[in-house]
């Protein structure tokens, strides 16, 4: 089975924009089957003892609205920010804030819902101008969100780490 993956770009309003006008964005936004229960899974998107099995090597979350998070790479990015929202047990939204880099205003948000015999998890990113000079970024965050949520799926489902210090 392969992961549903919308790479389309949206329109969307910008607060600080005026009335009536419009820029285009993109968002990066996947969903994956995952044999498993929807607690596991949302314990996995907001423990930081189980955020470190497999996205990152170092998690602190503070777990409520307007909590603060921060989420860390060895030799690599530190992002940090706040929870903008939180529904127990089914998502949660963050600013996406990454030191020395304009993310303008981004937000990612992680869901789960039953599914059959498992999980629906779903990944958005959203936010991206689309603008040349985000390419990069809007790439790199397809790229990212796709590996470690599919080493979500094999975390959970066989209990297998798939990352290695080659990965890059």
């Amino acid at each position: 089975m392969f992961p549903i993956i919308d790479i389309g770009e949206q329109i969307m309003q910008e607060e600080s924009m005026p009335a009536g006008s419009k820029q285009r964005t993109r968002a990066v936004s996947h969903q994956y089957f995952i044999h498993s229960s929807p607690k596991k899974v949302f314990d996995a998107m907001t423990d930081p003892k189980q955020i470190v099995k497999w996205l990152a090597d170092s998690a602190e979350i503070d777990l409520r609205e307007g909590g603060q998070y921060k989420i860390g790479w060895k030799d690599g990015p530190q992002h940090s920010g706040m929870i903008l929202q939180l529904i127990p047990g089914k998502s949660m939204t963050l600013s996406w804030e990454w030191e020395g880099v304009s993310l303008h205003d981004t937000k990612f948000k992680l869901s789960v819902e039953s599914k059959g015999s498992g999980s629906l998890f779903q990944i958005e990113h959203s936010g991206f101008p689309a603008q040349n000079k985000w390419t990069d970024l809007y790439a790199g965050a397809e790229w990212g969100w796709t590996y470690f949520a599919m080493n979500l799926k094999s975390v959970l489902e066989d209990g297998h780490d798939l990352r290695s210090p080659y990965d890059g």
